[in-house]
């Protein structure tokens, strides 16, 4: 595993002496930004430059795949002029879940509220209703694609918890305390969701109920 501020620390280094003034913020997100990373984990930066053209991607991936395990790294990259007119709701849960390690990601987004979180719980429920149906139709092996699927529920109940409480929690152990009944049983499974390749077939069957049932819950919007 990697050390993340010594990595990020690096990573920016490395863009500083490619973009110069041209980079306006570098960020660490995901599960390093949270705490729960694992020897397999994706390392996710979040970078927005001045613009990005092509020639800029291509210098970006080269100091990317200079640094150490630099084939784990994923994320958000965008020119300012994009990041400005992206709709909240996406922009929402990228916000919250980044680290600052370089600029001020506030400078570049316009304000974030209550609202952008409704829709965020609205927008990933549909996203994941559908990939539930779909997969447990048409999917060679349901019990992998709900191992990935399982992720976004996190999001949503963050999204979700923000919205009643107007407290973001950034870890899955804090959220589940906080909650109960299906909401607690769904981000239970998420945390346990690589396991679920190993579950019986009614059980993985279970789960993809359990996921349907709990986006079609919110695809009208949060539970308050």
């Amino acid at each position: 595993m990697i050390n993340p501020e010594h990595w990020f620390a690096v990573f920016t280094e490395k863009l500083k002496a490619v973009f110069g003034e041209r980079l306006l913020f570098v960020g660490c997100q995901g599960s390093y930004r949270r705490g729960e990373a694992d020897e397999n984990s994706d390392i996710d930066a979040v970078v927005i430059l001045d613009k990005i053209g092509f020639e800029d991607l291509e210098k970006y991936k080269t100091a990317v795949s200079s640094m150490p395990e630099g084939e784990k790294a994923c994320g958000f990259i965008s020119g300012a002029d994009e990041i400005k007119s992206w709709a909240g709701h996406e922009l929402f849960q990228l916000y919250h879940d980044t680290k600052a390690v370089y600029g001020d990601l506030g400078d570049l987004i316009p304000p974030l509220g209550a609202k952008d979180a409704e829709a965020a719980v609205k927008s990933g429920a549909q996203a994941l209703y559908h990939g539930a149906v779909h997969s447990f139709l048409y999917a060679r092996d349901l019990s992998f694609v709900l191992q990935e699927l399982y992720k976004g529920v996190f999001f949503i109940l963050q999204a979700e918890y923000y919205v009643r409480s107007g407290e973001y929690i950034l870890k899955k152990r804090e959220l589940i305390s906080k909650l109960e009944g299906e909401e607690k049983e769904v981000l239970q499974i998420c945390s346990a969701r690589k396991e679920i390749p190993s579950y019986p077939t009614e059980k993985v069957k279970y789960c993809c109920k359990k996921l349907m049932e709990f986006c079609r819950g919110r695809i009208k919007g949060p539970r308050i």
